[in-house]
């Protein structure tokens, strides 16, 4: 969204991603009311802006892509910030808000590339009136938003993590795995266990060979100083017993 001028008591923007039709009054405080989210110097907390969604797919898409940095100076491939992104291979499960996201449009089963992004273009182009009719059990937020998130996956993962026409059917948009529910707090604590450091071995004392061989020495003396002793304390015994008699 452009940024609102202050000298203004109200500002008219244009959201592409919106549905064309809906409006909605903001005020600035609100808008920068997150924490990923930097206000402006400049920004009035009190200037009321007057939302409105034009329901522009090709702009949506422009927009989204400029929250990414996706230049690219070497001549291999990049992903994010010019780090190099090997290609993609195998197979990917997306699961969370991937799966919410693309099963409200009925493309988790499979679909084609081509299939998605012409499904979400179409959902992207429609009013807001007619987003309402074919889903009137949704929630106002959710409808709102849902060309924005797909939108948004379709950059990450095409433009981001270079999936093509090929690979992305190796993408698997999931609820459950194995028929238990995942989520991002469930693979942030797999993520987590793999930056415990592990125990150290229990140290194990080495002894020389001589010394190994003096141990058993004594302990043969040992116990041959203590079947002596048993043996005399026997006799003893035997002896005064003798004597009684």
């Amino acid at each position: 969204m452009p940024a609102p001028c202050p000298d203004s008591s109200s500002a008219q923007i244009s959201h592409p991603c919106y549905p064309s039709g809906y409006q909605e009054n903001v005020t600035v405080a609100e808008l920068y009311d997150s924490p990923c989210v930097r206000a402006p110097s400049t920004a009035s907390p009190a200037l009321v802006l007057t939302v409105t969604g034009t329901g522009d797919p090709a702009q949506c898409r422009m927009a989204i892509q400029k929250l990414f940095n996706f230049s690219c100076r070497a001549p291999r491939p990049c992903g994010f910030n010019g780090v190099y992104q090997p290609p993609v291979r195998g197979q990917f499960f997306a699961f969370s808000g991937f799966y919410h996201s693309l099963h409200f449009l009925n493309l988790t089963g499979g679909q084609s590339l081509v299939l998605v992004n012409v499904t979400i273009r179409e959902f992207c182009a429609m009013t807001w009136d007619k987003v309402q009719q074919l889903f009137p059990t949704t929630n106002r937020t959710h409808l709102r938003d849902a060309c924005a998130v797909n939108s948004y996956i379709l950059t990450l993962l095409l433009q981001g993590y270079k999936f093509n026409k090929k690979t992305w059917l190796n993408i698997h948009f999931v609820q459950q795995v194995a028929n238990v529910d995942v989520g991002w707090t469930l693979g942030y604590m797999l993520n987590l266990t793999n930056m415990i450091p592990s125990e150290p071995p229990p140290g194990v004392i080495v002894l020389q060979r001589s010394h190994w061989m003096a141990a058993t020495v004594l302990l043969a003396i040992m116990l041959i100083l203590t079947f002596c002793l048993l043996t005399v304390m026997c006799c003893q015994r035997n002896s005064s017993g003798y004597e009684r008699l």
